[in-house]
């Protein structure tokens, strides 16, 4: 096996915060037979494509999942989450746009069963843990925010 072979990798995700004028932001809840989440709620989202920039991709899901468009002058860069469960790591580059055209709705009701609407600072119980760290991130203006790593696995390495 090649050193390149063993090197980490982990999934990027493209994470776009929807956000009202009163503060609440857009969550999806995953179909029950979902791989992903299965039943929680997740930020609107998913994985980066190859060949599109993570801007592009949180303005490619917020289409494809609640059929609202954002243009890119309205999608803010808002940080970065490390998150390590039990699948292993995932990289969540979270955008936040508080304008948008379109009234959000299902648009992949295949994979999702509706909408909610929610503070960001007080997560439903019912928020995948990624989700809930996401949104506490969010709420606290973190630009980095790694989760459930080991305090050496944090710092820095030469």
């Amino acid at each position: 096996m090649t050193e390149a072979s063993q090197r980490y990798r982990t999934i990027v995700d493209v994470l776009a915060v929807l956000q009202r004028s009163d503060g609440r932001v857009l969550l999806v809840r995953r179909a029950a037979d979902a791989e992903y989440a299965p039943g929680l709620l997740t930020v609107v989202g998913g994985h980066l494509e190859d060949g599109e920039t993570v801007s592009a991709g949180a303005l490619r899901e917020a289409h494809e999942e609640v059929g609202v468009t954002v243009d890119e002058e309205n999608l803010e860069f808002c940080g970065l989450i490390h998150y390590r469960g039990e699948a292993g790591g995932r990289l969540g580059t979270v955008f936040m746009a508080q304008r948008w055209q379109g009234e959000p709705f299902n648009a992949e009701p295949d994979k999702h069963t509706g909408l909610v609407w929610a503070q960001p600072s007080q997560p439903p119980a019912d928020c995948h843990p990624y989700t809930a760290a996401v949104l506490r991130a969010f709420s606290a203006g973190s630009l980095y925010t790694p989760v459930n790593w080991a305090p050496a696995a944090t710092e820095g390495h030469q």
